[in-house]
């Protein structure tokens, strides 16, 4: 009993004391589902330089003046952005509509409206029972990560556009993280997420 609350003291004062030492910190939303998901640290960085928009597309190599694609390579369209790359396009709408279909989240993906990656990840967050939320969120790194290795792909060894090997590709990294004893992913079902894309 005397242990319980010695600990109990000890992290209200320790929490205090950190408080305390960061005055005027500011707090950045995204930071829990990002850094409490399930997936390994190469996609959580991944996901934070995204949050920061820091990922080097055609937009950001623009406003700094280096060479980059006229043209958007994934749908033709406009400049790569990446919100464009993980929400925008018609790729990645395709995308993420077959992927949430193994999670039986189809009602949360992103809809024609959404061009904001991290509103579209916030608000179907928020939607997930709290139970689940760490799944989900483990799950839209999963998808976003295999989006930007899929672009990269296009951009830098010429492969074509497939929605086919995206998915495959997704199914690989499912696998990987399995074997790595990531803990089980309730609501993504890693034995059905590799049925599926088989």
């Amino acid at each position: 009993m005397e242990v319980c609350c010695f600990r109990f003291l000890f992290y209200r004062f320790s929490s205090s004391a950190y408080s305390a030492l960061f005055p005027g910190t500011i707090e950045f939303e995204p930071a829990e589902r990002v850094w409490k998901s399930w997936a390994p640290r190469k996609c959580k960085f991944f996901i934070w330089v995204v949050e920061h928009d820091r990922c080097w597309t055609a937009d950001r190599l623009a406003k700094r003046g280096l060479d980059h694609p006229e043209r958007y390579l994934l749908c033709d369209q406009a400049v790569e952005s990446i919100n464009r790359l993980l929400v925008g396009c018609v790729f990645a709408k395709q995308f993420w509509l077959e992927l949430v279909k193994i999670g039986c989240w189809q009602g949360l993906c992103p809809q024609q409206d959404d061009h904001s990656f991290e509103t579209w990840w916030m608000g179907s967050s928020s939607r997930v029972i709290e139970t689940a939320r760490k799944d989900f969120n483990s799950f839209v790194i999963l998808g976003a990560w295999i989006i930007w290795k899929h672009r990269n792909r296009c951009v830098f060894h010429g492969c074509s556009l497939s929605l086919v090997v995206a998915l495959r590709a997704a199914r690989e990294e499912a696998v990987l993280w399995s074997l790595t004893e990531i803990k089980a992913l309730s609501s993504l079902r890693i034995d059905e997420l590799l049925f599926y894309l088989w």
